[in-house]
Parts: C-alpha cells; structure tokens; sequence
C-alpha cells in the first residue's frame, strides 16, 4: 500500500514536482495529493478509468459523482484530478488582488499549493480545450471560506482563458452517476469482453422501449446469445459503451427497469472491451 507524503513546506513541494506529481497526462498523470496523502471528511476512493487507464484519486462521494459523468461525455477525452496551480506565487498574487488569504498548512502556517478538484481535457469542434472543475457538496455553498478559495481558482483559470466552473451536484445527477457506475464498474481494470457476434446479436434483440430487465436477460438466454450468468453484465456493456442509448434519470438496478431510446447500428469490430 502507497505512503502518504508530506506537503507541508517549499521542500516537500520541490520534492514532489521532482517526482512529477502533478506533470503528465493520460495514464502518465500523477496527482498532486492522492488519497492516502491527506485526510477527507468525505468517502475516498480509487476509480479505473477507462479512457485514462491509471487510478484516479477521489476525495469525497460527490468528486466521484461528477467523475462518473464527465468520464461518459463523448467529448470528453481525459481527466486530471487534483491537479496542481502553480507556481505558488502565483496563487498567492492572486489571492492578493481579491484580498482573501490564501491557503495555509494547518501545522507549519506556510502557504500550500492550490488544487483544482478536476481539470477535463475536452475534444472539440475548435481543438483541444479545457475546463476546470471545483468540486464541492451543496453544504459548502454558504461557506465563505471555501467560496473564498474557490474564487482564487476561479481567477487563476480565467486569467488563463480556461472555463471554470463549480459543481455541487443534485438529484438528478446522483442518479444518473450512480447509473453509470453500475453499467461501467465491470469493464475497468481487467474488463471482461464480449464478441462481434455477441453484440450484434443482442443488438437484433434490444429495441426502442421500456423493458424488465430480468426479461431482457431472459431474451439474450433464450436466444443462446450469452450464458445465465452473462447476461446482465453483456446489458451493462451495452450501456457501458453506448450501443445502446437509455434514461439514466431512474435508478436502474433499484427499479429492475431499462429505458431504451436509441439502438445503434451492427458493428464490425470483432472484440470489445474497455474503452
């Protein structure tokens, strides 16, 4: 199991951007404060991504909300988390200007490194561009401290032409990831993967509608398409990666019921797994 390090003085942070903490991207990103590194209120927790192929480190339940959607978007194409503002100065000039204090070790009273909860690299039509994400739950939104902070990093990214933003979450969103993450957990690390044949089998099956999902399973068994014990995961896979578009507004595994809106067309492809 990995050690927390220290982050408390010029040293420690000299010492980590040497071990490139904070530097790379894709599966070459390593994040500036990782979960064993400092201590949460909220439920930590490592997520395999997909698109990224590495561990990303999640602080809270609601870091891990908005990782789930964002990982979904077709536009977007990596995520950094806890990613690193520097240099110092330039935070603390920042901090400066909007007369706020800037951020400071508990302990050693020193000023730390700023990080934003969640930087997204997005395809677009106009090229590579990015966006910034602090990422708070709703009970934070009357903190003035946190908006405080919050508003350093707002300047510090929009001084940088990159879009900020600030997600709290809702309902809805908490459904839609909680969705997600059922339809994707099996196909992260070590997926399991499923035929050309197979897929566009239960493509034949699946229609535009609402099903049980239990029938649906029975469909797929009926038809030799899939074994007893595969045939929700092949339904998470369809899900998972987008042959089949449905209503992520109700919670399905709770309800046992799928909602279908749009089937894509039989692929060529002879083997999928992780995307």
């Amino acid at each position: 199991m990995a050690r927390g390090r220290k982050l408390e003085s010029l040293k420690d942070f000299e010492r980590a951007l040497k071990n490139n903490y904070g530097i790379g991207q894709g599966s070459d990103y390593k994040p500036w404060l990782r979960t064993v590194d400092v201590k949460s209120k909220g439920t930590r927790s490592l997520i395999y991504g997909r698109k990224s192929q590495r561990d990303h480190h999640m602080m809270s339940s609601i870091e891990s909300e908005h990782f789930y959607l964002a990982e979904f978007s077709n536009h977007v194409i990596d995520i950094r988390e806890q990613f690193p503002l520097l240099p110092l100065n330039y935070t603390q000039k920042v901090a400066k200007i909007l007369g706020v204090e800037h951020p400071k070790h508990p302990i050693t009273k020193e000023p730390i490194i700023m990080t934003t909860d969640q930087l997204l690299t997005i395809d677009s039509p106009q090229g590579i561009i990015y966006h910034a994400i602090s990422v708070k739950p709703e009970d934070d939104s009357d903190n003035l401290r946190v908006l405080e902070k919050i508003d350093i990093e707002r300047v510090c990214w929009e001084l940088l032409e990159v879009k900020f933003s600030y997600f709290t979450g809702n309902e809805l969103t908490r459904v839609q990831s909680s969705n997600l993450q059922w339809a994707t957990s099996p196909f992260r690390e070590n997926p399991i993967s499923f035929s050309c044949d197979q897929i566009n089998c239960a493509l034949s099956v699946v229609a535009s509608g609402q099903y049980f999902i239990e029938d649906l399973c029975n469909q797929l068994i009926s038809r030799n398409i899939i074994s007893h014990d595969d045939a929700l995961l092949l339904i998470r896979f369809l899900i998972a990666d987008k042959f089949i578009d449905v209503d992520l507004s109700t919670n399905i595994p709770e309800s046992g019921l799928i909602d279908i809106k749009y089937v894509t067309a039989k692929q060529e492809t002879t083997i999928y797994g992780a995307s």
